[in-house]
């Protein structure tokens, strides 16, 4: 089990770069597998969690890893994930200890870092990086 986690602070844009990693590997020819897509906690910020598979690989996407209690804390949404078949997960992870304990609980577990934007007008570039930078590790 694989679990790549961005990781970084409340408001960084983790959501947005997942997102741009979910539609990346949409268009590379990852296929949802039917049934496990829906949109995590509050609408406006795009959390998707779902499930792909591509060359007989089934990879996890959660996009909500901000927190650490209750039906949408980052452990159990892995967990799930994991319980769908899934050998890769692709995280957001907000850099605190008990919430990367998570993503730590698994040996082979990855984090990039969310790289920080100068402005909004660099907010699209830094998040496709980051984006980037978690594909390359699946």
């Amino acid at each position: 089990m694989k679990v790549i986690a961005l990781r970084g602070e409340e408001n960084a844009g983790k959501s947005h770069a997942i997102n741009i990693v979910y539609s990346l590997l949409l268009r590379d020819g990852w296929i949802q597998v039917p049934g496990h897509f829906r949109v995590l906690g509050n609408p406006k910020f795009e959390d998707v969690f779902d499930v792909l598979e591509k060359d007989g690989i089934l990879l996890g996407i959660v996009g909500m890893g901000d927190y650490q209690r209750g039906q949408a804390s980052l452990a159990k949404l892995i967990a799930e994930i994991i319980s769908k078949g899934c050998t890769v997960v692709i995280s957001t992870c907000r850099n605190t200890p008990a919430i990367e304990k998570a993503i730590k609980n698994y040996p082979d577990h990855y984090f990039v870092d969310k790289t920080p934007s100068t402005g909004p007008e660099n907010h699209r570039i830094v998040n496709t990086i980051d984006a980037q930078r978690m594909i390359n590790l699946i």
